[in-house]
Order: C-alpha cells, then sequence, then structure tokens
C-alpha cells in the first residue's frame, strides 16, 4: 500500500496542474448553483412578500362602461374578498425636450387614502389629496428616466384636452413591476409611464361619473379564479366587458415569472455544464495517467 500510495501522490504532482484546472472547474459549478439557487429563492420570497403587502389583485377585468352599483353584485359573488372598480385610460404625455411620443397610463386612485386594492409604495412625495384634480403621482421608473421629481409639471392629453399636471408623488405598484405599453414586447420607460390621477378628476374628464370601466378583485384563500372568471364576465358582458383575465396572466406578473422562471433554468444548466467539463477532464486525465 505504501507503494501504491508514493505512486499516486507522484501522479497527483505530476498532473497538479490539470487537477487544480478540475477542482476549480468543479468549484465554479457548485458556486454559481448555490448562488443562482439562493438568488432565486430571494427573489420569489421577495415578490410574494411585495404582492402581499401592496395587495395585489387577483381578477382583473376592463369594461367599455358599467354603473357604480354592480359592484355590489360583483361583491357577492362567491369567493370574492375585496372588489375595487377605478378608471383606466390611455393618454399622451407631452415630455419636454424629448421628441419621441409618449404614452401614459392613467389610473384611478381615491383622494386622500390608499386604494384597497394593488396599493401604491410611496418613494417621494405624497398621495393625491381631496379637491385637487390636476395632482398625479407617477411610476419610478418613468419618473427616474425623464428626471422628474415632485413639484414638478407634466402635460397631458385627456380626451382631447392637453392638461397640466401637477407631480406630488413618486411611487411603486404591484401591478406595475414591469410597465409594459400597449403592443409593446419588452418595458420602456422612456416612451411609457403610470400615473395614478384621483377618481372625481378622471371621472370628470371621461364622462364616467357614477361609472367605471376597470375592476379588480381578491379572492379568498383557497379559492380557484376561473369559476369567478366565468361569472364576472357574465355580468359585464352587457356593459361592454373586454374578458377577465387572472394574476397569472397580467402582464406584468407575466414578465415577472417568466423573469423568473430563466434564472431557474440558468440555474441548473450553467452548473450542469461545468459539471460536466470537470468530468470530461477527469476523464481524460486518467485516460492519460494510464498511458504513462
Amino acid at each position: 500500500m505504501r507503494a501504491l500510495n508514493r505512486k499516486l501522490m507522484r501522479d497527483l504532482w505530476r498532473l497538479r496542474g490539470q487537477i487544480l484546472a478540475i477542482a476549480l472547474v468543479v468549484a465554479s459549478g457548485v458556486a454559481v448553483l448555490v448562488m443562482s439557487l439562493s438568488a432565486l429563492e430571494a427573489l420569489v420570497e421577495t415578490s410574494e412578500a411585495y404582492y402581499e403587502r401592496y395587495r395585489f389583485a387577483h381578477v382583473f377585468a376592463g369594461v367599455k362602461r358599467a354603473p357604480d352599483h354592480l359592484a355590489r353584485r360583483i361583491a357577492a359573488i362567491p369567493g370574492v374578498q375585496t372588489v375595487e372598480t377605478r378608471i383606466a385610460k390611455f393618454a399622451i404625455l407631452d415630455i419636454e425636450g424629448f421628441a419621441e411620443p409618449v404614452i401614459g397610463r392613467l389610473m384611478s386612485v381615491p383622494e386622500g387614502r390608499e386604494p384597497l386594492l394593488n396599493q401604491l409604495a410611496l418613494r417621494e412625495g405624497r398621495l393625491v389629496e381631496p379637491g385637487r384634480p390636476d395632482e398625479v403621482v407617477l411610476s419610478e421608473p418613468f419618473a427616474e428616466a425623464h428626471g422628474y421629481k415632485p413639484g414638478d409639471r407634466i402635460a397631458a392629453i385627456i380626451n382631447d384636452t392637453k392638461r397640466p399636471l401637477n407631480i406630488v408623488g413618486i411611487a411603486l405598484s404591484p401591478e406595475f413591476v414591469y410597465a409594459i405599453g400597449p403592443g409593446a414586447l419588452m418595458p420602456d420607460d422612456k416612451r411609457f409611464g403610470i400615473l395614478w390621477m384621483g377618481r372625481e378628476a378622471l371621472a370628470a374628464a371621461y364622462d364616467l361619473d357614477g361609472a367605471f370601466n376597470d375592476v379588480t378583485l381578491s379572492l379568498l384563500p383557497g379559492v380557484e379564479p376561473t369559476a369567478v372568471i366565468e361569472r364576472l364576465d357574465l355580468l359585464l358582458e352587457r356593459n361592454g366587458g373586454v374578458g377577465a383575465i387572472e394574476r397569472a396572466d397580467q402582464i406584468s406578473n407575466w414578465f415577472l415569472v417568466d423573469q423568473l422562471n430563466q434564472l431557474e433554468t440558468m440555474a441548473t444548466v450553467l452548473p450542469a455544464i461545468f459539471l460536466g467539463v470537470a468530468a470530461f477532464l477527469t476523464n481524460m486525465e486518467r485516460c492519460c495517467a494510464s498511458r504513462w
């Protein structure tokens, strides 16, 4: 055994460079695996906590125009926990010093308080206040792309009328982790942004007093959204409903989940490549050693 041990040590010393290279490849593969899985777990837990804290809705539906009293019938659907009706419209934004067209999505929020669902995570400033129809809160990525701060002004063409709007806050929302404009494939923070505006101001601008054109729902724990969506579509059908979707199909959440799935794939494929290369090199070294 002593002779074999000495021979093994001589072989290891003679192939020390190759063995060190193999060890580094194996260590790199293990390090990539550990880092990827740790990052993936942290991102999943963070997104779930973010969704829960700011009450990200489970069901989303658009409608041409529906009366506010319809919200009571929606709330009576079995499995529905909370109903939030709102107004959502697109507008052209006039950005000083930016020649290309910019689209803004105007989302109504209650004046002076947080929405029941899809609440705002304020980064700067405050929410819109009652009696101030020209106040808006901007999404943070859009504000950063154009250098806006609370106290600045932005112009928007609302229902064919150009209106100057006062920026009073910068916020994030679980509904728009990725803000993707209509027809776009990727987020473009310079050309598409979210503006939260008072419900009364938007209702007056688009002749939607006592009505809504968008509704979100949260569901009781364990309730499948499919049956709720079917009932909701039947209720909204006469009012021009365009079809409700569940959280999994909401564009921002879908994009986020897709990014996490890509990270999971990388966490599986890259370490396998490293370890496969290490196995090949080890086998090659064994063949070389046997020839010696």
